[in-house]
C-alpha cells in the first residue's frame, strides 16, 4: 500500500515537473533536448506526444538502458562513469534536462558504505565531484534545467523514509542497512542532497527556484535560459 501510494504521488509530481520545465525553457521546434542520466528513456516516455517537435537524446552510463532507449526510437550517447567530462563540445546541446541526477554524482560506488564521516568525508568529496559535473553542464549546454530533491524535505526522496537526511553519515548508513532488509524502498547511499545555497554555488549563472509541497521545500531547480 505504501509503495503504491508513493508511486502514484511520484507519477503526478513527475508530470508537474516536466510541464514546469517546458513552461520555463520554452524549447523551439527542432531543438535538441538532452536527458542527462535518463536511463532507458522512461521519464521521457510519459511525454512522447509533447516532444514530437524536438530531437530527444538520452544520455547515461548504462549501455543496456541505452539499448532499450534506442529501441524506442531515442537518440543516445554513452557516458563514461569514471570521467567527470561530458562527451559534448562547448554549447553543443540546446537544452540539458537533468532530473534528480546530480545528487547521485558522488564518490565511487565501491566506497559508499565505508564513507562514514558526513562533515569531513563523504559530503565534502561528493560536493567537489558535483562541482565538476555542474561545470560540464554549464559548458555543454546553451540552456539547462537541473532539478534535485531538497535536503530538508522531511521524506527523503530515495529511501522514502522520513528525516533520514538529517542524520549524520555514520547513523544514516546504519539505518539504511536495516531499512534495506524490510522497507518498501531499498537504496544505496550514493546521494549527497543539496540546498539552494549549494545549487547557487554549483550553477552561479542560473536562476535558482525552490518548489514546495505542503508548504515545505520539496525540490531545487537551476535554470539557465
Amino acid at each position: 500500500m505504501i509503495k503504491q501510494l508513493f508511486k502514484k504521488y511520484h507519477e503526478k509530481w513527475a508530470i508537474e515537473k516536466f510541464n514546469f520545465f517546458l513552461s520555463k525553457l520554452t524549447p523551439a521546434k527542432g531543438e535538441t533536448i538532452l536527458d542527462l542520466g535518463g536511463g532507458d528513456g522512461s521519464y521521457m516516455d510519459r511525454f512522447s506526444s509533447s516532444l514530437k517537435d524536438y530531437k530527444i537524446v538520452i544520455s547515461d552510463i548504462d549501455e543496456a538502458s541505452l539499448q532499450r532507449a534506442r529501441a524506442k526510437g531515442y537518440y543516445t550517447t554513452i557516458l563514461d562513469a569514471s570521467s567527470n567530462k561530458l562527451p559534448y563540445k562547448d554549447k553543443e546541446i540546446d537544452i540539458i534536462f537533468c532530473n534528480s541526477v546530480i545528487e547521485h554524482i558522488t564518490i565511487p560506488k565501491d566506497q559508499l558504505w565505508s564513507a562514514r564521516s558526513y562533515s569531513s568525508g563523504f559530503a565534502k568529496d561528493a560536493f567537489e565531484i558535483q562541482k565538476k559535473f555542474a561545470s560540464e553542464i554549464i559548458r555543454s549546454a546553451k540552456k539547462y534545467y537541473v532539478q534535485t530533491p531538497h535536503r530538508h524535505f522531511p521524506i527523503e526522496a530515495h529511501s522514502w523514509f522520513p528525516f533520514i537526511s538529517y542524520l549524520n553519515r555514520k547513523t544514516q548508513l546504519t539505518v539504511l542497512k536495516q531499512l534495506n532488509k524490510f522497507w518498501v524502498k531499498k537504496t544505496q547511499p550514493d546521494w549527497n542532497l543539496l540546498t539552494e545555497k549549494d545549487m547557487k554555488i554549483l550553477f552561479p549563472d542560473a536562476e535558482i527556484i525552490v518548489r514546495k509541497k505542503l508548504g515545505m521545500k520539496k525540490e531545487i531547480i537551476a535554470i539557465k535560459r
